[in-house]
This record gives C-alpha cells, sequence and structure tokens, in this order.
C-alpha cells in the first residue's frame, strides 16, 4: 500500500502544466504575455506566475489587433526552457488580441490650441480673432492621465499663420507630438494719411485719420496713435491713403548745423555750461555731435531745447 502510494504521487507530480488559450484577449501595455491570453493550471503557483510572465512579443498600436497562433506560443515556450511533455496546450484557434486606448479627439487638439492662444498672445481680445483651425485628425494613444502641451515657435510675433506644436501626454511621458497651424487676425488702428504729403511738410491733425486695419496687411513699424505722428514731419512724399510709418517721418530740426547753442554738463556735485556749435540738424530729445568751442573736441549731446544740449555722464 505505502508503494501504491507514492508511486500515485509520483505520477501526479508528472502531470504536464494546462495552458488554456483563449480566442480572444485584451492588453493595455506594449507586450503580449501568456498570461493575457491563456489560463494556465498545474504546477506550483510560482511556477504559474512565471508562465504567465513569459512576453510572446510586441502588443499591437493602441485601438489595433494582431493575431497569435499556437507555434508562435510553441516557440516562445520553448525559448524559455519548457519541453512539450512538461505541458499540454489547449487552443480553438488564432487569439485575435485587442490594445486598449484613450481616444483623443480632433476638436480637443483644436480647443486646446485656442485656449493657448487666447492666453499667451499679446493682444486684447477685441482686437484678435482666431480663424477656424483646420485639424481634422484624431489619435488613439495608451490608457492614462491625458495633458495637451501647446507649445509657440520661438520668437513669433503672434500674427498671421502660425505653426503650434502640440504634444499629447499619457501620465507625464510624451505619446505623440503634432503640428496644429492656426492664423491669428489682429485687428487695431492704424495712422492713415487722407492727403498726399510732401517731403519736410509739416503734419497736421486734418492730415490724419485712424483706421482700424487687420495688421498682416500693414506694416511693422506702422504708427497706431496720432501722438506718433503729431509735431513731426514727413521725411519723404507720402501718398492719400498710406499707412505712415516711423521712418516715414520725423521730429522737424529746433537746432539746425551750424548754430551756437549751450552746451550743459552736470552731476549731482558739478555743473558746467559752455558754448557749442551744432555739426548737424536735430529734433527735440534727439542727440547730435556738437564741437566744444573751448576744448574745440567733438562730442554727442541731447538736445533739450532750441538753445540748449547737454551731454550726459
Amino acid at each position: 500500500m505505502a508503494l501504491l502510494f507514492l508511486l500515485s504521487v509520483t505520477v501526479a507530480a508528472a502531470d504536464p502544466l494546462q495552458i488554456a488559450l483563449t480566442t480572444k484577449a485584451t492588453v493595455d501595455e506594449e507586450h503580449i504575455l501568456l498570461g493575457d491570453i491563456a489560463q494556465i493550471k498545474g504546477g506550483e503557483n510560482g511556477q504559474i506566475e512565471k508562465l504567465g510572465q513569459i512576453d510572446l512579443g510586441r502588443a499591437p498600436s493602441p485601438g489595433e489587433s494582431q493575431t497569435i497562433h499556437r507555434r508562435q506560443v510553441e516557440a516562445r515556450l520553448k525559448q524559455n526552457g519548457l519541453d512539450p511533455s512538461q505541458y499540454h496546450l489547449e487552443d480553438a484557434g488564432p487569439i485575435k488580441v485587442f490594445r486598449t486606448y484613450a481616444g483623443v479627439s480632433d476638436a480637443q487638439i483644436r480647443a486646446a490650441v485656442e485656449a493657448f492662444i487666447k492666453n499667451h498672445a499679446p493682444w486684447q481680445p477685441d482686437q484678435m480673432k482666431i480663424r477656424p483651425i483646420g485639424y481634422n485628425e484624431s489619435h488613439k494613444l495608451p490608457p492614462g492621465e491625458l495633458r495637451l502641451q501647446v507649445m509657440a515657435p520661438k520668437h513669433t510675433d503672434w500674427v498671421g499663420a502660425i505653426p503650434f506644436q502640440v504634444r499629447l501626454l499619457v501620465d507625464g511621458q510624451q505619446a505623440k507630438r503634432v503640428s496644429v497651424s492656426a492664423y491669428i487676425e489682429v485687428w487695431q488702428e492704424v495712422v492713415v494719411a487722407v492727403k498726399p504729403l510732401g517731403r519736410n511738410q509739416p503734419i497736421n491733425r486734418d492730415d490724419l485719420q485712424l483706421q482700424r486695419m487687420n495688421m498682416a496687411r500693414v506694416p511693422a513699424n506702422a504708427l497706431v496713435s496720432l501722438d506718433q505722428a503729431l509735431g513731426y514731419r514727413a521725411n519723404r512724399a507720402i501718398a492719400v491713403n498710406s499707412v505712415l510709418r516711423t521712418d516715414q517721418v520725423d521730429l522737424p530740426p529746433v537746432i539746425r548745423k551750424g548754430d551756437v547753442v549751450q552746451m550743459l554738463a552736470e552731476s549731482s556735485q558739478l555743473k558746467i555750461t559752455t558754448q557749442a556749435v551744432a555739426q548737424e540738424n536735430g529734433g527735440l530729445g534727439q542727440t547730435i555731435q556738437v564741437i566744444n568751442l573751448a576744448s574745440r573736441k567733438n562730442v554727442h549731446a541731447r538736445i533739450i531745447d532750441a538753445q540748449t544740449v547737454k551731454v550726459e555722464f
């Protein structure tokens, strides 16, 4: 009786592992494990767990599927040191493995870009118009905490067509990166000539009007307030209905080349005045070159009024 009992234990211990393959399986991770597609019975718990961790290969992309055949499983078992006599493999045909995913719609991406523009563009809401964003692609990402990170190109002026980069992050890691173009219209009042202006002609209020325009269609150095033009003169001929630019106007000279002026140099403890001769024309606030009549040296001085220049030191 003792011999029969011992023999029965030996036979039971030699029973092969039972590996039953499913016909369908779902995975979340990047690799397919044997435990994802099979029920394993027999053997010890530690052995079952170890078998379940056998890597059968890369999983399909999120939202996609692929088929695994019996021979692939057998090849992996052999690579992991299992002889066919050690297990019994049951299957009902190929296994279709589906990879779970988190969907990101094109609407979500468009909304993220539009929100980014509104929060970061240097324009007031009433100045800015964002044209409909023409991005129409959805994406399937691994499951996890999703975040969209939008980035503007360096040195953008936030006018016209701008290519934004959008990072699709899952659990803080980049899963995908896409480019989304948006067109920003900026409307602002600019200074427009309502009359032709001749070279060196003083600019008066009746010569100008403010007109709201799309800034993508005007020069970058357009004048945007009347204060930038009134009291100035045109330094070239300007046609009617032209948008005035900063390089088309300058201050009329209050000091002309050859004028004798008072030159002032002062600090917190010292104040010196002497006479100088202007070597060029200049308007209020401008810096011109003058000759110090006492030292005969050329210096640069800022125009204070029609009779005075000041040396900064």
